[in-house]
């Protein structure tokens, strides 16, 4: 996930595609709103605020959505205080935002009016320090904030799921600091798809103690929202991916080849009807008491 900053232009060919409500704020109003948050003007800023509001019945404050979302971007707290002040509801939404621009400022304001830096983002995304996972500083900053790595959504999916998925090993480890245990987020089945260094992530995952055998489809919530899935162990999946060197490795920490998926699938199953044939010669030595030892 691009965690960069929004560009000034992506904001402005927003504007441009925004027109005037009948019935609501003025688009003249708004487009001088923004213009001032954009140079900095937080005195006109506010007076523009304080006119409307009291002249104009048409005056809605929750059409300022747009100017919050800059103030958020540029980490101005002082347009996102103005704002509030005149009555505009703070919403999740903006945490996301600051979140993936690095607002620190912003997000420390959003705190301080009540924000819950741990509601997941939705019942299948968890709360927003998963978006911060590819930036480390900015999961320290999230962490020393209250951030729980642990906290799940609907289905079983916590910001931890997304780091071992994506984020730097250091990062991950900082992470770890931070959580009584390991049992929650299905933390292999994420470790399985990472592009790089998955082996040693699924080695400091095991070692914590990440459940190894235990299949998806247990976690019933999961399971309601995911039933068209095959929902298995970590072999499942990376058998499912044609990850050989995984394979390997989780049947040589002991992965259990007879767990059967939501389809009733064993991993050596599902990898044929696949054809991943590659997946099947190695768990099939395994059977026939071949050595499992990974060798990196």
């Amino acid at each position: 996930m691009n965690a960069q900053p929004a560009s000034s232009s992506a904001s402005s060919s927003t504007w441009s595609e925004i027109y005037q409500v009948p019935g609501r704020t003025s688009r003249d109003i708004l487009l001088r709103a923004r213009e001032l948050c954009l140079h900095g003007d937080i005195q006109q800023f506010r007076d523009l605020l304080d006119s409307a509001q009291s002249s104009s019945e048409n005056f809605h404050i929750d059409d300022f959505g747009i100017i919050m979302g800059q103030a958020v971007e540029q980490d101005n707290v002082d347009f996102m205080r103005a704002l509030v002040d005149h009555g505009f509801p703070t919403h999740s939404i903006y945490a996301r935002s600051a979140t993936r621009c690095r607002s620190k400022n912003a997000l420390a304001f959003l705190i301080e009016k009540g924000l819950d830096i741990n509601e997941p983002m939705c019942d299948t995304q968890p709360p927003i320090l998963g978006i911060a996972v590819e930036n480390e500083e900015m999961v320290s900053w999230l962490l020393d904030h209250g951030a729980d790595p642990n906290k799940r959504t609907f289905i079983d999916v916590s910001p931890l799921s997304w780091a071992v998925e994506r984020a730097p090993i250091s990062t991950i480890r900082l992470m770890l600091d931070y959580c009584q245990n390991i049992q929650p987020g299905q933390l292999l089945h994420h470790a399985v798809h990472r592009d790089a260094d998955t082996i040693e992530v699924l080695e400091m995952l095991i070692q914590k103690g990440a459940p190894l055998n235990t299949p998806v489809h247990e976690d019933l919530p999961t399971f309601s929202v995911l039933c068209f899935m095959s929902l298995g162990t970590p072999l499942h999946r990376a058998s499912e991916l044609g990850r050989v060197d995984v394979v390997r490795y989780l049947l040589s920490k002991g992965a259990d080849q007879d767990v059967r998926d939501s389809r009733g699938l064993t991993a050596i199953q599902l990898a044929a009807r696949l054809n991943q044939q590659a997946v099947v010669e190695v768990v099939q030595r395994r059977e026939n008491g071949g050595n499992p030892v990974y060798h990196p």
